[in-house]
Parts: structure tokens; C-alpha cells; sequence
């Protein structure tokens, strides 16, 4: 649930609270700490592992021993890889699942942040971690799924292994090279494609080197098929396509074999079965090649007219219309809807009467202090706990309309007075949650939301902070008392809210 125009309030509250001071770490509680996360959950003892591997406090030693352990534990996950939402819709389903994936809980992201991290300690280290992880083969998606896998991450660390991880020795002898070879002909999806070539672009190779790596990644690139979901997303490939091709002409290269792959490329994947919806991923992007801010009418001609214009060379003719026709239509996204129960359109109403007037207007701060507006807010914060599971909603659906409800609540209770009520009801509502087993990001994301707000605001929920520490849940607890000990930045907070 997202009431229109409290996504902005919550951001300007939250910026409010950043001249604040961040809490401070607890010192001789790093053995607790560490000791907890080992026990908690895949994800969770992932992702603490590396937080506290961060402070300085803790010896190089096993700095790099945690690291490795989080490594391990990340193969635990629950889910293998991180996703995104389309961009058909800014709000509802869509805009929630990419906040739950951007904490960064999914077992590819928590090896890619070991790797990450341990780069800074032991170079050979990390290599040794990033060669345990195989190419990524994220399954193939149908026109019904509307969250495309992304695996962007996974080359941008490949990229900093290749600039970073290697002596001049070790690179006169051609080991990055190596290491780069090993992945540019790993190609299944439409989703690896732009983020490799990028990474070939840049790669520091010689030429005969060079020429290998486009070689391979071309040879693989036309036999992606199948998947137009992920295909229609990727619209950056041709920019990095150029960008491959810029660097062959530099080095005197002939670029085309990998010009002709991508045209075969855009040929089988254009002409045949399309989601019935892709003129929608369009919207609010910057179009194919373009670079413009409007999105196509036909989303097929941005695909067709950059390869003609900017890339298209002898003996290779421009793809035709009929090239880029599709067979047929099949298939729209589902599940983009939020918020279509009783219950649920019932919370909703009051919420937006907190929000707006009977005029229309937005309420101001002052006008929050009324009694009537108190009463409002203490009238919703009853029907949430009176809004139980059933009705034929399923529990997630369930789950994730009350926490949006509770957030959307939070973005208006600015004050003590009324935020208090509003925390407590959250906490007591995810505290114990059965349906963390079901779904740890998701049930994580209203609990990491919580904590934040009392990392952006420490003086002044202080006391709130200390009951978190003290939750009987024992991932709310070690994460309330981690955020002490290593706080984050501001700026990770505020994505999540």
C-alpha cells in the first residue's frame, strides 16, 4: 500500500534527522555480536559477518576470516539472485520488491560484497572467493513476471578483480586476461549481456588478447533467445555494444563479427514471440540508443533504429521492419495490483484522510496536533491491529499490504507523541512474524526500515532503540545492537524508506 505523495514526506523527514549523530560502537561487544550472526539465519549471518568485518576495531586476521565465513553462509539464501521490477509502474508491487531487493540479501549480491570487501584485505583472497562462484544462469522468465533477475553486480566485481586483484606481474603475465576469458563466453541471458560487454570495453588487454574476448563474447551473444521479458529490459546493450565496437576500431580490430552477432542477436529475439506488454517498459526510461526521455510508441524501433544508425556497417545490410516483426503476442505481467481487499481499500481511505483534508489540501505539521487528527490516528492504528489473515487473502499478500500500511503511517507521525504508537505497532507486528520462515527479505525489509529510522534519528528514539536490542526475536535484537556497533551511512537507510 502507498498512499500518493507520502513517498516525499518520507524522504524529507528522513533527510531531517541527518545532522544527527550515528551511534556509537559498544566496546568487548564484537564476540557477542559475531557469535549471534553465526547463528542466525543464511542471509542474515551473510550480511552482519560482512558489516562487522568492516570496523577497523577487529584485527586484519579475522577481518578476513569473517569475510570468509559470510561467504560461505550466503549459499544458504533463500533467494539466489537479486531482481527488478519493470518499470510499467513506479508503485504498488513493482516499487516494493525492488525495495526488498535492495537490501541485498540474495546469496549472489552477499558472495559479491564478501568478495567486495575481502579485496581490500587480501587480494589473492578474493580471487580465490570470486572463482568459487560460477557464471550466473538465472532461469528464463515468461510474459506473466514482471521482476527481471539482475546480475549487473557480479561484472562490475569481475571488472575491479581485473583492474585491482593482480600484481604488474601477475598481469605482464596475462592473469587477468585469464580470468576474463573464463567468463565472456559465459553467456545464456539477456541480463549478462550488457553488464560483460562493459566490462570487455575497459578490459586491459593486448590486442591479440582483446580480440579473443570479443570473439568468444560474439559467439555467445547471438544464441541468447527466449526470453523477451529480460530481453525488452535490457535496453542498454547496444550503448555498450558501440562501446566494444569504438575499442576494436582503436585498436585497428575488425569489430565485425560482433556487430553481425548482435544484429542476429536483435533479428531472433525481435522476431519472435513478444510480451504483449513491452511498449510499457518504456515508460519513464530513456529510450533505446536514443537516450532521450521519452519512451518509443513502438518499443521495437529503438532496438532497430540505433543498430541501423550507429552501428550497422558493409557487408551487413539494416534490419528490416519485417526482421523485427513479431511472430506473435502472448502474455501481459500480473501482480502489479496492490491493495484490492476489503480490509485493506478500508485502512487505505483512512490513511488518505490523515493525509489530505476534506478540501483537498495536505495536512500541515500543526494541523497534525488537532484532537480530531490524533483520534484519526488512533482510529487506523486500531483497525491495523484489528486486520487479521484470512478473507482468502494469502499470508504474504497479507503481510506486505499491513507493513506498507504501517510505513505509510510512519512517513505522517513526525512527532513523539504520534510516531511512538506508530513504532511500537510495528515492532510488535514483525516481532516473532511467522512469516519470517516463509520470506526473510521480505519480512526483514519493515524490521531493517525500523532500525534505520532509529539509526537517522538516535537522540531522539533512543529508548525505542534499547527495546529493539531487547526484542525476542533474536534477528531484530542482533541487528538493533549490530546498527550500534556498525552503523550505516545515511544514504543506505533512506533507499529502503
Amino acid at each position: 500500500m502507498r498512499v500518493p505523495g507520502l513517498y516525499l514526506s518520507a524522504c524529507c523527514a528522513a533527510f531531517s534527522f541527518l545532522t544527527l549523530p550515528m551511534s556509537a560502537a559498544a566496546p568487548g561487544d564484537f564476540d557477542a555480536l559475531i557469535n549471534a550472526a553465526r547463528s542466525a539465519p543464511a542471509e542474515f549471518s551473510a550480511d552482519a559477518l560482512i558489516r562487522l568485518a568492516a570496523l577497523d576495531q577487529i584485527g586484519k586476521e579475522r577481518r578476513i576470516e569473517l569475510l570468509e565465513q559470510a561467504f560461505q553462509k550466503a549459499s544458504g539464501a533463500q533467494q539466489p539472485f537479486k531482481r527488478h521490477a519493470v518499470p510499467m509502474r513506479t508503485d504498488g508491487s513493482a516499487g516494493y520488491w525492488n525495495r526488498v531487493y535492495s537490501q541485498g540479501l540474495d546469496g549472489l549480491s552477499l558472495r559479491l560484497r564478501a568478495v567486495e570487501s575481502m579485496l581490500l584485505l587480501d587480494k589473492g583472497k578474493a580471487r580465490e572467493l570470486f572463482l568459487q562462484i560460477p557464471a550466473p544462469e538465472t532461469p528464463r522468465l515468461t510474459c506473466e513476471e514482471f521482476q527481471v533477475y539482475d546480475v549487473g553486480r557480479f561484472y562490475d566485481v569481475l571488472g575491479k578483480l581485473v583492474q585491482q586483484a593482480f600484481t604488474e606481474k601477475e598481469t605482464e603475465a596475462g592473469e587477468p586476461f585469464q580470468l576474463l576469458r573464463r567468463y565472456s563466453g559465459a553467456l545464456t541471458s539477456p541480463v549478462q549481456a550488457a553488464p560483460l560487454a562493459h566490462v570487455l570495453a575497459t578490459a586491459k588487454a593486448t590486442d591479440a588478447d582483446f580480440r579473443t574476448l570479443v570473439e568468444s563474447f560474439a559467439g555467445a551473444l547471438k544464441k541468447v533467445t527466449g526470453d523477451d521479458r529480460s530481453f525488452a529490459y535490457m535496453s542498454t546493450l547496444g550503448k555498450e555494444v558501440l562501446a566494444v565496437v569504438d575499442e576494436c576500431k582503436r585498436r585497428h580490430l575488425s569489430p565485425l563479427l560482433l556487430v553481425e552477432s548482435y544484429r542476429v542477436y536483435l533479428v531472433i529475439n525481435l522476431s519472435t514471440a513478444r510480451c504483449a506488454d513491452d511498449d510499457l517498459m518504456n515508460a519513464g526510461k530513456a529510450s533505446f540508443g536514443v537516450f532521450s526521455t521519452q519512451g518509443a510508441e513502438d518499443p521495437n524501433a529503438d532496438y532497430v533504429s540505433f543498430y541501423n544508425d550507429k552501428l550497422q556497417m558493409p557487408p551487413l545490410q539494416p534490419i528490416q521492419e519485417v526482421e523485427a516483426t513479431p511472430s506473435r503476442l502472448e502474455g501481459v505481467a500480473t501482480g502489479l495490483r496492490s491493495c484490492q481487499d476489503e480490509q485493506c481499500r478500508a485502512v487505505a481511505a483512512q490513511i488518505r484522510a490523515l493525509l489530505l483534508s476534506p478540501t483537498g489540501s495536505p495536512y500541515l505539521p500543526a494541523e497534525r496536533e488537532t484532537p480530531e487528527w490524533q483520534a484519526g490516528l488512533r482510529a487506523v492504528l486500531s483497525a491495523l491491529s484489528d486486520w487479521k489473515p484470512g478473507n482468502g487473502t494469502p499470508p504474504a499478500e497479507y503481510f506486505r499490504e499491513k507493513c506498507a500500511a504501517y510505513g505509510d503511517l510512519m512517513t505522517l507521525a513526525l512527532t513523539g507523541a504520534h510516531r511512538d504508537p506508530v513504532l511500537h505497532a510495528i515492532f510488535d507486528f514483525v516481532n516473532g512474524n511467522q512469516f519470517q520462515a516463509a520470506s526473510r527479505m521480505e519480512w526483514f525489509l519493515p524490521v531493517n526500515t525500523l532500525i534505520g529510522r532509529v539509526g537517522l534519528d538516535p537522540l531522539g528514539l533512543g529508548k525505542f532503540a534499547a527495546e529493539l536490542r531487547k526484542a525476542s526475536d533474536p534477528v531484530i535484537a542482533m541487528y538493533a545492537n549490530l546498527e550500534a556497533a556498525a552503523p550505516r551511512s545515511p544514504d543506505r537507510i533512506l533507499a529502503l524508506l
